[in-house]
């Protein structure tokens, strides 16, 4: 099988093998094009919301953190129902040890390979599970909204696997990043996953405040947005930490901290690189479904920057 393009992971999905998922460091091999940096910041944000709706769905165990959590898993087909048998009853958690995304030359998909250790029980007594599958992803993910996401699954490997002392990537651990990715696909220009955000309930009337140096901005999403693409034209934004802070006043409000970091060029056509912190305050209604009250976005670093050489 050949392949036109290879963006390689494994120290990238420690995004969710810790609260502070770190997308930064060691080799992954991050194009240097603009163009393609914003096809793979789109690409790698898209597939990986799909990736935190699938593990997440597959977890049983109530959580009392966000609310009854619930995953949409519409567009499901018989083919990955079927395959949804393979994975054992009562999860309790799963974490994701490495990852690897291609683009396949000859479809245009994308293949994304993800280890991952996952704990259930059977008779009341706990087991790990050591799993190594790969996902294919429709190429048309990015641009049609009511196409299969995931074409096909497959298990490449799968062993029983030591014991998990950690019991943190629950129901609401995956939603939160379910969310958080397809907001990061959505600010980069993917329009595909509104749903996942239950964008109707909030996106015409959630507040953004944007700082950027001497530049602030604040009013609904659409304009903000737009003045801040006006400043950052052409590139993608990449996670690299997330943690979640409750409100001690208020147990359905919390609030999603983003470290991200955004490459790209300005409207002058300089190579920029960011290091941005956004805070976004989510409210868990009456119906358990989420709404955005307000998203406050500062730019941490100055934005003109060589390509090297940013310390985060």
């Amino acid at each position: 099988m050949k392949y036109k393009k290879a963006y390689f992971l494994s120290p990238v999905l420690m995004m969710v093998l810790s609260t502070t998922l770190l997308f930064a460091g060691a080799a992954f091999a991050v194009p240097t094009k603009i163009e393609d940096r914003t096809e793979y910041s789109t690409s790698l944000n898209s597939v990986a919301s799909v990736i935190m709706n699938w593990y997440g769905s597959l977890i049983t165990s109530s959580d009392v953190k966000g609310g009854d959590i619930t995953f949409n898993m519409l567009n499901v087909n018989e083919q990955l129902r079927n395959y949804r048998s393979k994975y054992p009853q009562n999860i309790s958690q799963i974490v994701i040890t490495s990852t690897n995304l291609m683009k396949l030359s000859e479809s245009d998909d994308y293949q994304f390979k993800v280890k991952s250790k996952v704990t259930y029980k059977v008779n009341n007594k706990e087991h790990t599970q050591a799993r190594n599958e790969a996902f294919v992803f429709n190429g048309s993910l990015l641009t049609h909204p009511n196409i299969i996401p995931i074409k096909t699954i497959s298990l490449n490997n799968m062993e029983e696997a030591d014991k998990l002392e950690t019991n943190q990537y629950d129901q609401f651990h995956y939603k939160v990043r379910e969310f958080t990715y397809a907001w990061l696909a959505y600010i980069d220009g993917v329009k595909t996953l509104t749903s996942t955000m239950n964008a109707k309930a909030w996106l015409n009337k959630a507040t953004y405040s944007l700082k950027i140096g001497a530049e602030q901005v604040e009013g609904s999403i659409a304009p903000t947005l737009e003045k801040k693409k006006k400043l950052l034209t052409q590139g993608g934004h990449l996670l690299k930490s997330l943690d979640v802070k409750k409100d001690s006043a208020n147990t359905n409000i919390f609030v999603i901290n983003l470290i991200l970091e955004w490459k790209g060029v300005n409207q002058t056509g300089k190579p920029v690189i960011a290091k941005i912190h956004q805070k976004i305050k989510v409210k868990v209604k009456a119906d358990k479904s989420w709404e955005v009250i307000s998203i406050k976005e500062e730019h941490l670093l100055p934005i003109i920057a060589p390509w090297m050489g940013l310390v985060c």
